[in-house]
């Protein structure tokens, strides 16, 4: 071999090498796990000591990236319990993480944040989080009156600590609205940076939501098609590729489980009987069957329960007469309090201990 093909071949071996090497590292990410290096330490600057010192700082919002800092140090303290994924993207391409906690077979979904002002529910299932993995794998498993690393043995939760962080970040003011989306108060924001309210997107009864809201909002909007949003989708995609047992949502104003509506009553009496078991513990209140379509129409919990017949629940944290201030932390000063933790916490436990009567 002379030395122009000798040039030339070692050119082509370069080339496939550097083909190997990024089709590894594309590799490496297909299973979508986030990929968080060189994070800061969170805001109050202090990690678990041998007496338990909580990473969960809940006296502050937590903006996108301080959820992210807060799911690598769990992710490092909780290895056993806790996994960590990307869900999807976002219109601001910014990654939905996704936090699996358990071993089981089982699988439960728990969705919080999905309207924009609601992100004290990001604190909250954070906090619950960690309680929850440092019973199951440091302490004696046992949370009130339930044994949590048997029922973690048997489920796998997957968590959606906030599944709008472009709204997120709009409501704590790091990220511009977008031109043409209606706003009065910042404070109201409940929609994507589309200005689609999440919470109305999903195909069900969506052609029945008739609220005078037909464009761009900071609430209320449907959408301009059923299922448009790319967070709307990454839930519908992670609901069909596992068979969930329940789906819980988390949102901010009612202190009640809203369990069941009337577009189709057929299995009512199952899902009232696993909400009434989390509301006798969590002392949350059970109103009617949702009946109107403007009201059930296009919501997360409701197009699950008429697609997979499994229940679906929205649970609403504070009391509906607690003023809610998104903007300051004001409804942090008190975390606990306001969202009467000492109750709430047992949510995901009686869940699971109810479907796994």
């Amino acid at each position: 071999m002379n030395n122009k093909k000798y040039n030339v071949y070692l050119r082509v071996i370069g080339f496939l090498m550097a083909l190997v090497l990024v089709a590894g590292a594309v590799l490496s990410f297909s299973d979508d796990r986030l990929n968080f290096s060189g994070v800061p330490l969170p805001l109050n600057g202090e990690i678990h000591t041998e007496d338990f010192e909580s990473i969960i700082d809940t006296r502050k919002p937590d903006d996108y990236d301080s959820v992210l800092e807060y799911i690598t140090l769990l992710r490092a303290e909780y290895s056993k319990t806790l996994k960590v994924f990307t869900l999807g993207y976002t219109e601001r391409n910014r990654a939905i993480p996704l936090i699996t906690m358990g071993t089981g077979e089982k699988k439960a979904l728990v969705v919080a944040a999905i309207h924009a002002r609601e992100h004290l529910t990001t604190k909250y299932i954070m906090r619950c989080i960690e309680d929850y993995c440092f019973e199951s794998e440091k302490g004696d498993g046992i949370y009130g009156d339930y044994n949590v690393k048997d029922l973690l043995s048997q489920y796998t939760v997957y968590i959606v600590p906030c599944i709008n962080p472009d709204g997120l970040e709009i409501v704590l003011g790091n990220q511009k609205i977008k031109p043409g989306v209606k706003v009065s108060l910042l404070t109201d924001y409940k929609a994507n940076y589309n200005g689609v309210d999440l919470n109305r997107n999903f195909p069900i009864a969506w052609n029945s939501i008739k609220n005078g809201v037909t464009s761009p909002n900071s609430y209320y909007f449907k959408g301009y098609t059923q299922g448009s949003e790319k967070e709307t989708q990454a839930l519908m995609t992670l609901c069909d590729k596992n068979e969930f047992d329940f789906l819980i949502s988390i949102h901010v104003k009612g202190n009640c489980i809203f369990w069941g509506d009337t577009y189709n009553t057929n299995f009512n009496a199952i899902y009232n009987g696993f909400a009434t078991d989390i509301a006798t513990v969590c002392g949350l209140s059970l109103p009617e069957p949702t009946k109107k379509a403007n009201d059930y129409g296009g919501g997360f919990e409701n197009w699950f329960r008429h697609t997979y017949t499994k229940p679906g629940i929205c649970i609403e944290l504070v009391d509906n007469l607690y003023e809610i201030d998104p903007c300051t932390n004001e409804n942090y000063k008190n975390f606990e309090k306001t969202v009467n933790y000492d109750k709430t916490k047992y949510i995901i436990a009686s869940s699971l201990s109810s479907t796994n009567k």
